[in-house]
């Protein structure tokens, strides 16, 4: 999902004129996620669900937000897109490192109205030193049309699986999507085993 097709988070975040992706109900895909003791061990914040989602993974997620599918790609979102957060995992990477990774990625995305990098840097993530953070904004010009800001930490597990929990909202309110973006990175952990 993440590199071999070429169809990866930011190129299927949104359509070709800039629309955020369709989905699948949780209940239509095969369920919604659960909550149990499973994650990273950070603590659950007032208003926050964390959630095993039946791929394996676990996140923290606001109260009300719910799953969707797209492809084999997971969002949850409380608005039908206009705000979401999106998973996706490639267990065989075609990068060797999620920077050059999101490099390629960003050459895809830039053509997009009004792309302007914000944030693009290799970082540590979960012990990982083969991480990038990315974080931009561009104008959507379909469903949820205006200003928008997205992030995305990409990494490599020990088992050499590249993961990617990116975010994205309204550029209005993004003070508030990248506080919950932290939240979410606080409770991730990817599947057991």
């Amino acid at each position: 999902m993440l590199g071999g097709a070429g169809v990866f988070g930011v190129l299927k975040l949104t359509g070709e004129d800039g629309t955020a992706s369709g989905g699948t109900s949780a209940g239509a895909s095969g369920g919604t996620g659960t909550t149990d003791g499973k994650g990273s061990g950070a603590p659950l914040p007032a208003g926050w669900t964390k959630v095993v989602d039946p791929a394996g993974f676990t996140l923290y997620v606001p109260q009300g937000w719910r799953r969707q599918v797209d492809g084999d790609q997971i969002d949850y979102t409380p608005d039908n897109g206009k705000h979401f957060i999106r998973i996706a995992s490639d267990t065989t990477p075609d990068y060797e490192n999620p920077y050059v990774h999101v490099l390629d990625l960003e050459k895809q995305v830039s053509r997009r109205t009004d792309y302007k990098r914000q944030k693009l840097n290799q970082n540590t993530f979960r012990d990982s030193t083969r991480a990038a953070i990315w974080e931009f904004t561009w104008t959507e010009k379909g469903v949820h049309a205006g200003p928008r800001r997205s992030i995305e930490q990409m990494y490599f597990a020990p088992d050499g699986t590249e993961y990617a929990v990116y975010m994205s909202g309204p550029a209005a309110d993004w003070e508030t999507t990248r506080a919950q973006f932290d939240t979410v990175l606080s409770g991730w952990a990817p599947p057991e085993g």
